[in-house]
């Protein structure tokens, strides 16, 4: 009985543990993602409305590249385009017209770019897939690694929501 009693005692606390540390690992992932520090590559165009990208994110914590090149790739996306790499890419402009759109609908955006999973259907995690987990990593500094890491992000899917929500012009609009 006191086995029985200690192992789910021990139980409990493994699970609180872990749940405890999940919680902290998307903390930091929301806080880093307030600097947007990343670079972008184009590796392809797979089908019309989806881009296979390499993301480059400058972090402290290797356990959120994952999540935050996810965060990153969309953001690119939708408000600094993607720049043409030789052959493989056309130039693509981003989905934001505006320079100020994102403080514009900036409560909108920090919903948006939280990390909460993909149930929640105005997450960014629905629009982009982590290919690869980390491909490159470099140690520019003390405590910051420069991680690649290879996603692809659904940009019509994208496109669609933010001209749902309202946020961007739909492309049959006009001027």
């Amino acid at each position: 009985m006191k086995k029985t009693l200690l192992f789910i005692a021990i139980l409990f606390f493994t699970v609180g543990t872990t749940n405890a540390q999940s919680r902290r690992n998307k903390k930091k992932a929301d806080t880093e993602t307030a600097k947007w520090n990343y670079d972008i590559e184009c590796i392809g165009e797979a089908k019309a409305g989806v881009y296979t990208l390499k993301v480059f994110s400058i972090l402290r914590d290797e356990s959120i590249a994952r999540v935050q090149a996810s965060k990153n790739a969309v953001h690119a996306v939708i408000f600094q385009g993607i720049n043409a790499q030789g052959t493989k890419c056309t130039q693509k402009p981003a989905l934001a017209r505006s320079p100020n759109l994102e403080t514009e609908f900036e409560e909108f955006f920090n919903v948006f770019f939280e990390s909460k999973g993909k149930k929640d259907l105005n997450n960014f995690s629905k629009y982009v897939n982590v290919i690869d987990g980390v491909t490159d990593r470099i140690k520019v500094s003390k405590k910051e690694y420069r991680i690649g890491t290879l996603v692809t992000v659904n940009v019509a899917l994208l496109r669609k929501t933010l001209e749902n929500e309202n946020i961007i012009k739909s492309l049959d609009s006009g001027f």
